[in-house]
């Protein structure tokens, strides 16, 4: 048996079927589009949780920080127990550089002034450098270097090897001190100089056996030296360095077999030396 529909039957049946069709296709976008949510939620919360973790780690390591740091730095505060004091004391009293040193301590083992200590220490007569330092974990080192006079300057002072003045008392012990020392003479304000060209000189007159007793230099800034056996040897204002090493070559060549005869030496000349030799004892 055949059936027959009619055109009309034919385009409501594909209607309906277009409907049900688009109902099934919005049913399937919505719970499509409800897991894609659900799954971002999810991510997030999980990335939520592991930043708290981290937080969490962090602030546990900042308190435990904290309470290291906290107990170092108590364990730092603390009263000093013991200063150590280091030295040749030979014109410094031991005894006046640790009062000073306890005037100039504080209450705390990290409070204290190592600067200040320092500083009140080098005021004192004789004492060069002083080094000061802390020593794990509550004492306290100090180190003092004293001047070493090395000549005298004028009547009544003494230079360092740096040519920085020594101010010396009238105490005997300091009278005594200046005994046996080169005497060097100048210009107030050429204390290094002076230091330096004893140095130079001295240097060059001892490889041959002589030694400077005392250096002077006039306002005109002409130089003298006097060695320890008396022979005095005049050089002048310039070339001091060239005219002492021709001064040297003629006492190899000619003066050193009669030095004991020799007055002074002038080399206050352009290519040669002139000498006075001693008197005789008889006259």
């Amino acid at each position: 048996m055949a059936i027959v529909r009619s055109q009309s039957n034919v385009r409501e049946g594909r209607q309906t079927a277009q409907r049900n069709t688009a109902g099934k296709n919005r049913a399937v976008g919505v719970r499509g589009a409800s897991r894609t949510g659900n799954k971002a939620g999810g991510a997030a919360g999980k990335k939520i949780l592991r930043w708290l973790g981290v937080l969490s780690v962090l602030s546990i390591a900042a308190l435990g920080f904290y309470g290291v740091g906290h107990w170092v730095l108590g364990q730092l505060d603390r009263p000093v127990t013991s200063v150590k004091i280091n030295g040749e004391f030979s014109r410094v009293s031991q005894k006046v550089v640790a009062e000073s040193v306890y005037d100039s301590m504080a209450d705390s083992f990290m409070r204290l002034d190592l600067k200040e200590i320092q500083f009140r220490l080098e005021e004192k007569p004789w004492i060069d450098h002083v080094r000061v330092a802390r020593r794990w974990p509550d004492q306290l080192e100090v180190t003092v270097i004293e001047h070493k006079p090395i000549a005298r300057w004028g009547e009544s002072d003494a230079l360092n090897h740096r040519g920085e003045v020594i101010r010396l008392s009238n105490q005997e012990t300091d009278k005594q001190l200046l005994k046996g020392l080169p005497q060097l003479s100048g210009e107030e304000g050429m204390e290094q100089e002076m230091m330096a060209q004893y140095q130079t000189l001295n240097k060059m007159l001892a490889e041959h056996g002589m030694l400077v007793k005392q250096l002077a230099c006039s306002a005109a800034k002409s130089w003298t030296i006097t060695l320890s056996d008396g022979v005095v040897v005049r050089i002048g204002r310039d070339d001091m360095i060239a005219k002492m090493g021709r001064f040297l070559t003629v006492y190899k060549s000619q003066l050193q077999t009669r030095w004991a005869e020799l007055s002074s030496v002038d080399l206050r000349y352009y290519n040669g030396v002139a000498v006075q030799w001693r008197e005789p004892a008889s006259a």
